[in-house]
C-alpha cells in the first residue's frame, strides 16, 4: 500500500485564471477543493496513474461499503473479458444550472457536432427520440443516466487514447468543472457513453454495495443494493442493516424498493423522482424539469 500526494497539475484549478472564483461566480455551494477532486477523477486520474505504472484504476470511496465478498479479481475479470469500464450503480444527474437549463446537454451537442460528425455514441439510449445528436436535451431525455462513480474500474490505456483525451481536454479547458460544477460523474459518464463501445462496459450486480454521502447514522444520500448472488437477500439485508451499518430498519423502510429484481435501499427513492415531473409549487416553467436525482 502506498499513498499518492495530489499536487501540481493533479490538484489545480483549470484554467488557472479568467473563470472568476467560488465567492462570486460559480454554481453550487461546494468549495474549490471539492471541484479539484471532481477534476481529478474526470480528467487527471488517467495520466497520473499511467505515470505510476498502472494498467487499471479502481475507485472505492471512504464512504462506500463492500458488504459481501467479491469472489474473483476485478481487474482480471475486466481484462479477461475485454472490458474498458465497469460500474456498480446508476445515477441520474441533471447538470442543471437554473439560468441555463440546456447548458450541459448543449455542451455535449456542440462537441459532437464539431468533432464527432454528430455521433452520439449511446448517450441517446434512454431518450424518447434517438434520431440525431440534436435529440440530446432535457425535454427528450430527462435527467441523464450516468454511473454512480464512487465505485468504478477503468482501463487506463483506453482513457488515454486520442479521442477520449481530446474530449476531456476540450471540456477541461472551458473551466465548467469549476464554474458550473459539472462533476466527475457527469463527465466520466459522458466520456464512456459518447466514446467507449457499450459492449466494452460492464454493470457489476453480483455483490452487495452501499454508498452514503453524509453522516453514517442513516442513509442520507446514497444507496445500498443487495447483490444478485445473495441467496437470501432480505435476511442478508436485515443482517447488514443491524450488524454492519447499524441503521434503523423502521426509519429506512420508506426507502426500500426493488430495482430489476435487486432489493435496494435508495435515497432519494427512485419511485419518487424518476418521472422528471415538477413538484407542487414548482416556480419555473414546465420545460424546466426538476433537479432531482435517481439512484438505482
Amino acid at each position: 500500500i502506498s499513498f499518492f500526494h495530489l499536487q501540481g497539475e493533479n490538484w489545480a484549478q483549470h484554467p488557472a485564471d479568467g473563470i472568476g472564483d467560488n465567492d462570486c461566480c460559480w454554481a453550487g455551494v461546494e468549495g474549490v477543493g471539492y471541484r479539484k477532486m471532481m477534476r481529478w477523477y474526470a480528467v487527471r486520474v488517467w495520466p497520473a496513474m499511467k505515470a505510476k505504472g498502472y494498467k487499471w484504476v479502481a475507485r472505492f470511496d471512504d464512504d462506500s461499503y463492500l458488504l459481501s465478498p467479491i469472489p474473483y479479481n476485478l481487474f482480471g475479470f475486466m481484462e479477461h473479458y475485454g472490458y474498458d469500464y465497469g460500474y456498480r450503480n446508476i445515477a441520474r444527474e441533471t447538470g442543471l444550472i437554473w439560468d441555463d437549463p440546456d447548458g450541459y446537454p448543449r455542451l455535449l451537442r456542440n462537441y459532437s457536432t464539431a468533432y464527432m460528425d454528430g455521433k452520439a455514441g449511446w448517450m441517446l439510449d434512454a431518450c424518447q427520440k434517438k434520431d440525431s445528436i440534436d435529440d440530446l436535451n432535457r425535454e427528450n431525455c430527462g435527467d441523464f443516466y450516468g454511473f454512480y462513480n464512487n465505485f468504478f474500474v477503468g482501463h487506463i490505456d483506453r482513457f488515454l487514447e486520442p479521442d477520449i483525451q481530446h474530449f476531456l481536454r476540450t471540456i477541461d479547458d472551458t473551466g465548467v468543472i469549476f464554474t458550473k460544477r459539472w462533476n466527475d460523474l457527469l463527465l466520466q459518464s459522458a466520456t464512456v457513453q459518447l466514446l467507449v463501445d457499450k459492449k466494452k462496459t460492464f454493470h457489476f450486480t453480483g455483490w452487495t454495495y452501499a454508498h452514503n454521502s453524509g453522516f453514517h447514522d442513516m442513509l442520507h444520500y446514497g444507496i445500498m443494493q443487495m447483490g444478485l448472488f445473495e441467496q437470501r437477500p432480505y435476511k442478508s439485508y436485515i443482517s447488514y442493516m443491524e450488524e454492519e451499518l447499524k441503521w434503523n430498519m423502521k426509519m429506512h423502510s420508506k426507502y426500500l424498493t426493488n430495482i430489476n429484481g435487486l432489493l435496494t435501499l435508495a435515497s432519494p427513492n427512485p419511485a419518487n423522482c424518476c418521472a422528471n415531473q415538477a413538484p407542487e409549487g414548482w416556480a419555473n416553467d414546465e420545460d424546466v424539469l426538476t433537479p432531482t436525482q435517481m439512484l438505482c
